[in-house]
């Protein structure tokens, strides 16, 4: 338990504006967008430099108090969920653009910078930051490096991690780290830099993030093929990967998601499995990649094709795919989502999805599935009512079925989401006594326990 001296002595770091123990404030800290329930924080902390994130880690470590950074709390597994109360270092203040580097392709950011505030203040120098979560107007920048995130176009550019050259990093003993540097590629050292990307807050606390950017493309093409079967769409998309179709995007939608997004998003869409893929380059490139696409999809039986260019037309068509999680949220109001992130072989990822439905059918819930299938990434929504205990526990067994399946299929459990607190009892099921060494890593950085607590490694057994 903090004491009034702790808070005084945080209120003496950071100015008692910026401390706060109102129930509203550690009820908005105590959840985030997953299913478990929530953990308040005795304390919230509004840091503002790196400075003051050093002094709040030195005294929090010197104490044994359990410290967990929060960024836009929009997190799917329990990630910055302050399971073991403490001090909720709430880092979404910190929300500067430090230094745009036009020659360079290079921006510095503070964590607290929101996705799509960034990539508009970026668009009139003609450059953007590529991976994009779905939550894009509140995942921040520190967020997304936390938990390595990517989105819809990582099956062209990549993720999170690719994109980040330097990061400064505050340690829980409070020394500074500057890791990494400006250069486009470095063999000097050891790669801390990506350590820290996707350590979701474990290891330590990430300030400052020096970011690689790219070039807008001079066209976007936009199009949508609709199957009869979930087996003609998986099909068609692994021939699109095999054969190197160069899309930015390539999304699957089944029949539910289509449906949910159709009445919360005013659409009209067919309501069978869709594909939405997106091409990013010259007028040459954007028209051939986006006949190669059409030539593909109607080998294996597409049902209807659509093509946007406009603006307009774009943003109607691939609505449907940036809003599936809302709409679902919102179609089954007073419900849990349990949210599954899995990632197989392109090769698999036919059978992941078909056993995501066998599934449904098999523990008798509602069970939606969707996502990044040009790289193998399934999301599922598993709806629940948390007030029907059993009905809960069925929905947790059927999310557990589907992860073990996907990791028989050569899979990973956390393709974009992170690990959290949800996943982390499958991490030794797939990397086995690598778990142990990742504990020792874990005891070096942090040999007190203080950083997020109960996140990404498992209990010891």
């Amino acid at each position: 338990m903090l004491t009034d001296t702790d808070l005084q002595e945080l209120a003496a770091i950071v100015g008692a504006e910026n401390v706060s123990t109102r129930g509203p404030d550690l009820e908005a800290h105590a959840v985030d967008e997953s299913c478990i329930p929530p953990h308040q924080p005795e304390v919230i902390v509004w840091p503002s430099t790196t400075e003051e994130v050093a002094a709040i880690l030195r005294y929090a470590n010197a104490r044994r108090i359990p410290v967990s950074p929060w960024s836009g709390g929009s997190s799917l597994e329990g990630n910055p969920v302050p399971l073991e109360g403490g001090i909720l270092l709430a880092m979404y203040r910190m929300n500067q653009v430090l230094e745009v580097r036009e020659d360079d392709l290079q921006v510095v950011v503070q964590p607290g910078v929101i996705y799509d505030d960034l990539n508009k203040e970026l668009r009139h120098l003609g450059m953007f930051f590529p991976p994009a979560p779905g939550s894009a107007d509140v995942a921040t920048i520190g967020g997304m490096v936390a938990n390595n995130s990517s989105g819809m176009r990582a099956v062209k550019y990549g993720v999170t991690r690719d994109y980040v050259l330097k990061l400064t990093v505050v340690l829980p003993d409070g020394r500074i780290l500057t890791l990494g540097g400006n250069a486009k590629k470095s063999t000097s050292g050891y790669d801390l830099v990506s350590l820290f990307v996707g350590s979701e807050g474990t290891l330590g606390v990430v300030t400052e993030i020096t970011l690689r950017l790219l070039g807008l493309p001079e066209q976007v093409g936009v199009a949508v093929a609709v199957f009869d079967t979930l087996a003609q769409a998986a099909d068609a998309i692994y021939e699109c990967v095999r054969y190197g179709l160069d899309a930015s995007a390539l999304e699957l939608l089944d029949a539910a998601t289509v449906h949910a997004t159709n009445v919360q998003q005013g659409l009209a869409l067919r309501v069978a499995p869709t594909v939405f893929t997106e091409f990013h380059g010259s007028d040459t490139v954007v028209e051939e990649g986006l006949a190669f696409f059409r030539e593909v999809c109607e080998d294996h039986g597409c049902a209807d094709f659509q093509v946007a260019t406009s603006p307009e037309e774009r943003e109607r068509l691939w609505s449907a795919r940036e809003e599936a999680h809302e709409s679902m949220k919102q179609s089954h109001p007073g419900c849990l989502m349990i949210s599954g992130d899995v990632c197989v072989p392109i090769s698999q990822f036919g059978k992941m999805i078909a056993f995501a439905h066998e599934t449904s059918e098999r523990f008798g819930l509602q069970i939606y599935a969707f996502g990044h299938a040009g790289d193998g990434n399934l999301h599922t929504e598993i709806i629940v009512r948390r007030e029907d205990a059993e009905e809960m526990a069925r929905g947790m067994r059927a999310g557990e079925a589907i992860v073990t399946y996907a990791l028989e299929l050569g899979g990973t459990i956390a393709g974009e989401h992170g690990v959290g607190y949800l996943k982390r009892q499958f991490l030794r099921q797939e990397h086995g006594n690598a778990v142990d060494v990742m504990r020792s890593i874990k005891a070096l950085f942090d040999p007190n326990g203080i950083m997020n607590p109960g996140k990404i490694l498992p209990p010891e057994e």
